[in-house]
C-alpha cells in the first residue's frame, strides 16, 4: 500500500500537464508580443523621423503613423487578456487538485508552485502587456494631441 501512494494520481499527472501547457503558451505568448511590437516601434521611429518625397508618400507615412499605436495597443490588450484567462485556468487545476486531494504536498511536488512563486511567474508577462498598453496608449494620446 505504501509504495501506491508515492505513485502520482492521473489528476495530478493531467493536471500537471496542462498547467505546464498554460505556463508554456504563456511564455510564447510574451515573446510574441516583445518580437511584434519592437518591430512596430522601429516601424514608428523611422516613420516619425523620415522626410517624405511626396505629398501622397507624408499621407501614407501619417496614416501608418496614427494605425501603428493603435494596433500596437490592440495587440498588447489581446495578449494581457488572454494571458490573464491562462493565469485563471491554471488557478482553477490548482484549485480543483487541492479540492480533491487534501495535503497534496506531502506526496508530491507543488502542482503548481507556492504562492511567490505564482506571482513571480506571472508578474513579467503582465507587467510586459501593461507596459506596451501603456506605452501605446500614450503614444495614441499624444499622436491625436490630447496630451
Amino acid at each position: 500500500m505504501a509504495a501506491e501512494e508515492s505513485i502520482p494520481s492521473e489528476l495530478y499527472v493531467v493536471s500537471r500537464a496542462q498547467i505546464e501547457h498554460y505556463n508554456l503558451s504563456i511564455g510564447l505568448r510574451l515573446i510574441w508580443l516583445n518580437n511584434s511590437l519592437a518591430f512596430m516601434f522601429g516601424i514608428y521611429a523611422g516613420l516619425t523621423t523620415m522626410q517624405s518625397a511626396t505629398s501622397y508618400m507624408h499621407a501614407q507615412a501619417q496614416l501608418l503613423n496614427t494605425l501603428i499605436p493603435i494596433i500596437g495597443f490592440a495587440v498588447s490588450l489581446f495578449t494581457l487578456a488572454d494571458v490573464i484567462a491562462s493565469v485563471v485556468q491554471m488557478n482553477k487545476l490548482t484549485k480543483n487538485y487541492s479540492a480533491t486531494y487534501q495535503h497534496p504536498e506531502d506526496k508530491f511536488p507543488l502542482l503548481n508552485g507556492n504562492l511567490a512563486d505564482r506571482f513571480f511567474q506571472r508578474f513579467s508577462p503582465i507587467a510586459s502587456a501593461l507596459l506596451f498598453l501603456a506605452i501605446f496608449g500614450y503614444l495614441i494620446l499624444y499622436d491625436h494631441q490630447l496630451l
